[in-house]
């Protein structure tokens, strides 16, 4: 069974490019989805794209507290349906040394074959997050372990920070391939197996706090895009990532806020209201009073 890994921080368009994947998909895919907050948002955008077998291991860390539960995950997937491929995406908190250390006791018992590892990052947030220093570890592993790189949203940059942002990246990885996208559209080549044996492992510590709640009822589109508008103007506090599915009286719509950016999809169907907001120290009453603030 082959192991596709697509890593990227909060934001990055790891969703986004697993969806792609699944359009171009030949032969039984699995898809195994772990995210920081107690309710899964990503797992639900996935099964739209009709993976064959969708697995979810929320709220917690799939390279550290939740590591047997990825092992296990992993095996029960290779005994049910035996795919050709299980694609991994780790929180946007999680780091890809993590998921190779942790399959590495059962690769040959399972037959595992890790490909060539994707990471992904967020042109317009990556030399922000850098600068800051409060990832660089996460940094650091993710594009010294990645074998294949996606600068993605390279139409919200200019030329030259796409430059700089290709070469700050090149100080981690001098080998792997980098390719500019928008909304991870890309023809990825063929990948190959992952011989990064002597992987860098750096734990990062984050300490970030996640609201992830499933409140019922309809909600006005303007009036969550206010709560959003307020996110962005840090009215709660410092969030850094929010997103959710909801219900109005016109169906149900996706929403992200990522690096003051706020976007909508319109969606076929739903199956009830998801809200995760993720940052540091934000004042979670105050969001869901305002979120109560936009139902009809």
């Amino acid at each position: 069974m082959k192991i596709r890994i697509v890593s990227g921080f909060l934001g990055a368009g790891k969703t986004t490019c697993i969806c792609n994947m699944l359009e171009k998909r030949e032969g039984l895919t699995g898809v195994l989805v772990n995210e920081f907050g107690d309710i899964g948002i990503d797992a639900e955008l996935i099964q739209r794209g009709e993976a064959v077998d969708m697995v979810e291991l929320p709220s917690g860390c799939i390279c550290c507290t939740l590591r047997n539960d990825l092992v296990q995950a992993v095996e029960e997937i290779k005994t049910r349906i035996n795919p050709e491929r299980l694609i991994i995406e780790p929180s946007g908190l999680a780091v890809p040394s993590g998921i190779l250390e942790a399959l590495e006791p059962v690769k040959e018992k399972l037959g595992l074959e890790i490909e060539a590892i994707i990471g992904i990052v967020d042109a317009d947030g990556f030399l922000p997050n850098l600068e800051s220093g409060l990832f660089g570890d996460f940094y650091t592993d993710q594009l010294a372990n990645s074998d294949i790189i996606l600068i993605n949203k390279v139409d919200l940059v200019s030329p030259e920070t796409l430059q700089k942002v290709e070469e700050e990246i090149r100080k981690y990885n001098q080998s792997a391939i980098i390719l500019h996208t928008v909304n991870c559209r890309a023809e990825i080549p063929a990948l190959e197996k992952h011989e990064g044996i002597d992987y860098l492992h750096l734990h990062f510590d984050h300490e970030f706090d996640s609201l992830a709640i499933t409140p019922e009822g309809i909600y006005r589109r303007d009036g969550i895009e206010q709560v959003l508008r307020d996110a962005k103007e840090e009215k709660f506090g410092h969030i850094y990532r929010a997103k959710g599915i909801f219900q109005t009286g016109e169906g149900y719509y996706n929403f992200d806020l990522v690096h003051g950016q706020i976007n909508f999809k319109k969606l076929k169907g739903g199956s009830g209201n998801k809200f995760i907001f993720i940052g540091k120290g934000f004042d979670k009453k105050a969001v869901e009073k305002s979120l109560a603030r936009a139902r009809t």
